[in-house]
């Protein structure tokens, strides 16, 4: 991890979530094991959980995923800020990463990804892409994340830890607080390409139509819960308005005032009986 790295994360974090500082965070860091160092002191709210995820033990890694791809281990929509640093560049499909990193962010939720758009060979175990602006931006319009900041660094920072060699791009998004759905035709579209893959192209496409799947479920999952939540929303209302009715005059007056109906209809009931002619 390089210094300019960390500093880019530095910035990050002073422009969207210094204003957090007292809210409860969940920041989840996508390749989190401590090589030359780490963005967890960059977290240091007391009411921010940062958790380290990657996909092997070791220093700074709290949870270990089976699949780069499939995160079984984390929920939808259970993470407020999702960052990740001199990862991306190692993931062979990291467009089916994205995809699961905006199913597990809440709605609202930010994300904060640094990548390399130049540099040499780094295997990790391997060393696959780099990344400019507009790829930053696609992958985000990909993923259906709101695009904030794209950029990279193209000039020299004169840092003396070799940092200016990779020349890092950054990608700031946020997920929306309404996902659009996905067109079926795209999935058929995608089953049709069966014919000109290869087996190993046939798993890739299950598991991007697999992740797509899961996205829809948390999409309907995150219905489900804002509709129960407006539900409650109105039990709580009718109670109040309940209490309410029960504390005014009115409501203190209405036994009285069925006890006076009452009697009034009694003393009716008799007279008119009283004064009822007889039957011949």
């Amino acid at each position: 991890m390089h210094q300019s790295s960390i500093d880019k994360m530095q910035l990050f974090v002073n422009k969207y979530l210094n204003n957090k500082l007292s809210e409860e965070l969940y920041i989840l860091d996508l390749g989190s094991q401590n090589i030359g160092g780490s963005y967890r002191p960059i977290f240091h709210s007391p009411n921010w959980k940062y958790i380290g995820l990657d996909l092997e033990a070791g220093e700074n890694v709290d949870i270990l995923l089976r699949d780069p791809y499939m995160w079984n281990e984390i929920n939808s929509n259970s993470v407020d800020v999702l960052i990740s640093g001199q990862t991306l560049e190692h993931i062979q499909y990291f467009w089916l990463t994205i995809l699961e990193i905006s199913r597990v962010l809440k709605p609202g939720g930010l994300c904060c990804l640094i990548a390399p758009s130049t540099g040499y060979e780094h295997r990790y175990p391997v060393d696959c892409w780099r990344f400019y602006p507009d790829g930053m931006m696609a992958l985000a319009n990909f993923a259906q994340l709101e695009v904030l900041e794209a950029f990279t660094q193209w000039e020299n920072e004169n840092y003396n830890d070799g940092s200016n060699v990779w020349h890092d791009s950054v990608l700031i998004a946020r997920k929306p607080l309404t996902v659009a759905k996905q067109d079926s035709d795209s999935i058929e579209l995608y089953t049709h390409l069966f014919e000109v893959l290869t087996p190993s192209g046939q798993l890739d496409l299950y598991k991007f139509e697999l992740i797509n799947l899961k996205r829809a479920l948390s999409s309907i999952d995150l219905e489900l819960k804002q509709l129960k939540a407006q539900n409650n929303n109105l039990l709580v209302t009718h109670a109040k308005a309940i209490e309410n009715i029960e504390k005014s005059f009115f409501w203190k007056l209405r036994t009285r005032w069925f006890l006076i109906k009452n009697f009034f209809i009694k003393l009716f009931a008799v007279n008119f009986n009283k004064n009822k002619p007889p039957k011949e």
